[in-house]
């Protein structure tokens, strides 16, 4: 029995086998008569590794239908977010129409846009903003004022490579009139000549406003004094510092309201009966009260009998008191302030110094050993360092200055004999200088030319008439004298 159910299951097995077109191989017999016992093998190999493909397949399967619903799923979500960016957009495309079409009903837009451009780009046209009106001054100081003069016929400037090209004649006045001897003097005083350039600043170092800073007088000189010390004579350079002026006291600032009330009981107390705006003196009394009292005048608001003429000769007392503090010139600068407007108790001038006052500033402990200036109106130098030694019998001081006015030695060309328009004899010269870039830019507040003599000239108009001349002739050929006119040469007078 047992053998034909063997027989069946083998017969079976290979018939699985064929369904699915396996080449049955031959397997052992599986039973065993050592053992007396018969083992059947109803779940062959093949079947075990189909039953794994199966679940395999299944699995794979399950795990396909997850992704694809995940995918799906991300397709969706796209898809949503895609439509809600279409109308957030459409959204924007509509806010944008409304604001270009609101912006375009304005009919200044066109200017509005070219001013606003402007105005972002004002640091960068600052920084390039060049000053041609100090080659006056520059040519005030590189050219003799002593006995040598050197007058100029043509000039030109080059504020791109910062270049001055001139033709000049000159003439040494004695004899012998053609000297080259004066333009060599020229030429070495130009290459030792510095320049200086920074900032005026009040007590508490802020910058003053170049507009409210005067450093020339009537003359178109620098303002300059001199002052006698132990036997030396020092020199020191100033300016007038026009505190008065509206928006030139950078600690000012506008009054509040507080203030206002209290100017208001000012003129409350004082018992004004005259009330009538037309009045000058309540007009200037009103002007008192807005702006406030000078710090120098005592008025007592329990003097309940004060008229308005006393309170107005109180304001003018102490309007003079600062004019008596002040030189001819102060004064007409004071006096040029009340004339454009500014308030009488607010006329304030102040002379504020280029040069520092060494001794007097280190007693006063406004200037330490090191140069740094505190606590006084003064001026900020860009190139020149101060400092000071104790000596013993007092402090010494010292400065140093590193711009150089000129970068290149002066470039001589083209020198001959000839005659001026006065017929004296006179060397024609043509002459190019390369200046520091520095000295022609805007940005760079108060530039002097400094000598070697220590001459300095600001921006001046006055020197200009004295430094141009009728362009010199050539010597004539009859003129034989001129032609042949000789000099002690202490360099050539041929091209360079």
């Amino acid at each position: 029995m047992f053998q034909n159910i063997a027989e069946w299951a083998k017969k079976e097995w290979k018939s699985t086998l064929k369904a699915f077109g396996i080449k049955p191989k031959e397997q052992p017999n599986m039973m065993t008569e050592q053992a007396k016992t018969y083992e059947i093998n109803l779940v062959p190999e093949v079947k075990r590794r189909m039953i794994k493909a199966m679940r395999f397949r299944n699995l794979a399967l399950f795990v396909s239908i997850i992704l694809t619903a995940a995918a799906g799923g991300t397709v969706m979500i796209m898809a949503t977010i895609w439509e809600g960016q279409n109308i957030a957009m459409s959204s924007q495309d509509t806010r944008l129409k409304n604001m270009s079409d609101k912006l375009n009903s304005y009919d200044s837009l066109g200017e509005f846009l070219t001013i606003q451009n402007q105005l972002n780009n004002i640091d960068e046209i600052n920084s390039n903003k060049k000053v041609l009106s100090r080659v006056f001054s520059i040519l005030g100081t590189i050219l003799p004022s002593g006995p040598d003069v050197i007058s100029i016929s043509e000039l030109s400037v080059d504020l791109a490579t910062n270049q001055i090209r001139f033709d000049a004649q000159a003439d040494a006045k004695v004899s012998p009139y053609i000297d080259y001897r004066v333009l060599e003097s020229f030429k070495k005083g130009v290459s030792l000549m510095k320049y200086d350039y920074g900032r005026y600043v009040d007590a508490e170092d802020n910058d003053i406003p170049t507009r409210c800073i005067v450093e020339t007088g009537a003359d178109g000189n620098i303002l300059t004094e001199e002052e006698k010390v132990g036997g030396v004579v020092d020199k020191y350079v100033y300016a007038y510092w026009l505190k008065g002026k509206r928006g030139c006291d950078p600690a000012k600032e506008e009054l509040g309201e507080d203030e206002e009330e209290q100017g208001a009981v000012v003129l409350q107390n004082s018992s004004i009966t005259n009330n009538s705006a037309s009045n000058p003196v309540n007009n200037m009394l009103s002007d008192f009260a807005v702006t406030g009292q000078d710090a120098n005048t005592e008025t007592s608001t329990e003097d309940e009998e004060m008229t308005a003429e006393e309170m107005a000769k109180m304001i003018e007392d102490a309007y003079n008191a600062k004019l008596d503090k002040l030189d001819d010139y102060g004064k007409e600068l004071a006096r040029d302030q009340l004339n454009s407007g500014v308030h009488m108790n607010d006329v304030e001038v102040i002379k504020i110094y280029r040069s520092p006052k060494f001794s007097e500033w280190y007693k006063e402990g406004h200037m330490d050993e090191s140069g740094t200036i505190t606590g006084i109106p003064h001026f900020n130098s860009e190139c020149i360092v101060y400092s000071g030694a104790d000596v013993g019998t007092g402090m010494r001081w010292t400065s140093n200055n590193d711009c150089m006015l000129s970068t290149e030695a002066v470039s001589i060309r083209d020198s001959s004999n000839g005659r001026n328009s006065d017929g004296d004899l006179v060397l024609r010269f043509s002459a190019t200088i390369t200046l520091d870039e520095n000295v022609f830019k805007f940005i760079n507040k108060h530039v002097m030319a400094i000598s070697p003599t220590g001459q300095n000239v600001t921006d001046s108009y006055v020197q200009i008439q004295s430094m141009f001349a009728e362009r010199a002739a050539d010597c004539s050929d009859g003129d034989v004298v001129c032609t042949t006119a000789t000099t002690d040469l202490n360099t050539e007078g041929s091209n360079e």
